[in-house]
């Protein structure tokens, strides 16, 4: 291949730079700071929320690994320290696919599900809840200290009172769910 004029070459780097600040931008909105009190925890989980609607669009899943062609399903397993912040992720369209939000009590409910959030109150179980679903086309996600390194896909964390993620990109990798480029180049972590 031949190499492109330097006014090409500049082109092509400007659209990518271009391409990440936008993405930057649009993550900025979630990367606030955080009010103190007792309005944190409710601020903590809408930003939690619009990362969850975000990871649905850097996210590809394998043709046959959707649950269903005209919607995501977002799961989440366990006590649900969202509250009504989902809301505002319930509805709208992701990848061309209507978002639904489905709550599980227990593991064996969990099937037909694109994005699992397993909450804290499941820590006790996360090893047996990951083996369990291991081998799904299941996008893993929790805010637990260690769950990247128990073999979770994407871990929201805390850092100088920001919500932050990191990635194991291997566990995503098994699952034949391909994370993009630009939401790694996001992550405080990738676990490869």
């Amino acid at each position: 291949m031949p190499d492109l004029p330097p006014r090409f070459a500049r082109g092509k780097l400007r659209d990518k730079a271009l391409a990440l600040a936008a993405i930057c931008l649009f993550f900025a909105g979630t990367l606030c700071c955080l009010p103190a009190g007792a309005a944190a925890a409710t601020s903590e989980y809408q930003v939690k929320a619009a990362f969850l609607y975000n990871f649905m669009k850097f996210i590809d899943w394998p043709a046959e690994g959707l649950s269903s062609p005209a919607t995501l399903c977002l799961g989440i397993l366990g006590k649900d320290p969202f509250g009504d912040a989902l809301d505002e992720v319930r509805g709208k369209t992701a990848k061309g696919r209507r978002v639904v939000v489905v709550h599980f009590r227990s593991l064996e409910e969990v099937k037909d599900c694109d994005i699992l959030f397993l909450s804290a109150s499941e820590k006790g179980r996360l090893p047996q809840i990951l083996k369990a679903v291991q081998h799904s086309r299941m996008l893993t996600v929790a805010d637990q200290d260690g769950f990247c390194q128990a073999g979770g896909m994407i871990n929201m964390v805390f850092v100088k009172k920001r919500v932050g993620f990191e990635v194991n990109l291997a566990a995503a990798s098994r699952a034949r769910l391909r994370v993009s480029s630009q939401l790694l180049k996001l992550a405080r972590n990738v676990m490869e």
